[in-house]
Parts: structure tokens; sequence; C-alpha cells
């Protein structure tokens, strides 16, 4: 996955969320090069997470919008560790189907029985894995419906600064390649874009510790697993410090209810 990281990186500022495709399955090129970007995931932590590729049978309906022929599924417990991973692997996946000019689109409102048939054979509450968020991925039409036009207004409207985001008790002052990551932490997606984490930069022995979270216990009013988007932000932060060189040592705890990143490097 490594060789993949500079793809990932110029994928970031063009990314948008997308819910308007063509019922096209996607050229085997691209389908066998998502399959083998999802074995090759490496991330820097351990993880249970499962992220599959699937196509849609017999038209079947997964969304509630026209809808391509195609998902990732992303399987995991019920831990807010595990969301927290999965939005990271995730946001991954899609800036990698980004590079490959397929379009994308995170959905946390789907039709759950026929996903869960499809992913786990068996219904909901019979899966010992759950499934809070997909990816529709696919080609989309020349000419873009109204609501992925008003998601690139929306996504236009909400480029954020590095200062914005700091914690009041954060360092104000730290490296430009610090600073680069978390410009792209701030272009990751978010229910309703509405981004609501943070950073805190401290420093000690001349390495410096970037710290991720939402503020405490934070709960959005429509969607309840608000670690999975700052596992988003984390991945761009992660690729921006490693496309610097920069080599992050990556952990994860936890808060009450909130995910803590952090990311130590020199």
């Amino acid at each position: 996955m490594r060789e993949d990281i500079d793809k990932l990186v110029k994928a970031i500022s063009a990314r948008q969320s997308n819910r308007h495709y063509l019922p096209e399955l996607l050229e085997s090129n691209h389908r066998d090069e998502m399959n083998r970007f999802i074995k090759s995931l490496d991330p820097p932590f351990d993880t249970d997470v499962e992220l599959n590729y699937h196509e849609v049978p017999n038209d079947d309906k997964i969304v509630y919008f026209k809808g391509p022929p195609q998902f990732i599924s992303l399987s995991t417990s019920e831990s807010i560790l595990d969301k927290a991973k999965a939005g990271f692997l995730g946001e991954l996946v899609i800036l990698y189907a980004e590079s490959l000019g397929v379009k994308t689109c995170w959905m946390g409102h789907f039709k759950k029985k026929e996903v869960y048939q499809i992913v786990h054979n068996s219904s909901e509450e019979e899966s010992s894995k759950k499934i809070f968020c997909i990816i529709t991925l696919g080609y989309i039409p020349d000419k873009t419906g109204l609501l992925d036009r008003f998601s690139k207004w929306r996504m236009s409207k909400k480029n954020r600064s590095v200062s914005s985001f700091l914690h009041e008790d954060s360092m104000e002052e730290f490296p430009e390649n610090i600073r680069f990551a978390l410009d792209l932490a701030g272009k990751a997606p978010s229910a309703m874009n509405s981004q609501k984490w943070y950073y805190h930069i401290s420093t000690q022995d001349e390495k410096y510790t970037i710290e991720i979270s939402k503020p405490n216990n934070y709960q959005h009013f429509k969607w309840k697993h608000y670690n999975m988007d700052v596992g988003a932000a984390a991945a761009h932060c992660w690729l921006g410090l490693s496309v610097r060189g920069l080599e992050p040592i990556v952990s994860l705890s936890t808060r009450e209810n909130d995910v803590i990143w952090k990311f130590m490097c020199k």
C-alpha cells in the first residue's frame, strides 16, 4: 500500500461525494485494482475490520437513490475503536477509487436488509459483525444531479483553516510538514460536512505529538457513529505525514464515548 500514498494524497483535493450514478458495473481493471488495494491495506494499527467489494445482484436496490451496482462493505464490532478504524480504512479505499476515476460516497443510510443479505447472507440480528456504513462506487454521468451539485457547493464552502481546528491548549506554531498534514485532515468528509473535531499539538524531547478527536462526548444530531468521521480525518493526517517522510507512530485510546488519535513524529 505504501507505493499508493502519493496517489491517495493527490485524490484528497479532487474527491467529492456523489449520489447520481450510471447503472454500470466497474470495468474489470478497476474492479481488480479495488480488490488488490483492499487486500494490500496495511494500516498503522491492528484491526479486525473487514472490507469487501460486492456487486449488487438481480437489480436489487441498496440505497434510497439511483445507486451503482457495486459497493464496499465495512463490517466491524460495535466498539468505538473499531468504528474509528473503519472510518480510517474506508477513507483510504475511497481515495484510491477516486485516484482511478471511480466516484464514491460514504453512506450511513442504506437498505440494511438487502445489504446484510449480500454481505453476511443473514439478517442484521443474526450477524456477529455490524455494518454501520457502506461505500457506493461507480461511474457518474457527464451532467451531475442536483444532490451532487449541492454536495460540491457544500464542500467548497467548508475548507476551514488549520488554526480554526486547534484546541485552546494546543501549540499554535509547529513545522510546516505537520501543518500540511493537518490541512489535509481538514478536507476529510463528515456528517453534513460538520467537521466536529479538533487538533492538539504538543512537543517533548524534540518530538511532536498530534492529537485528533471530537469534543468531549460530542454527538451529531443525525449520525451517532461520529468516531468514524474522525477516523477519516485521521487517515488524511496520516497520509500527509507519511508523504512528507515523517513516519508517524500511531496510537488510539478512548475517553468515554470519544476515540483519541495520536501521531508522534520528529
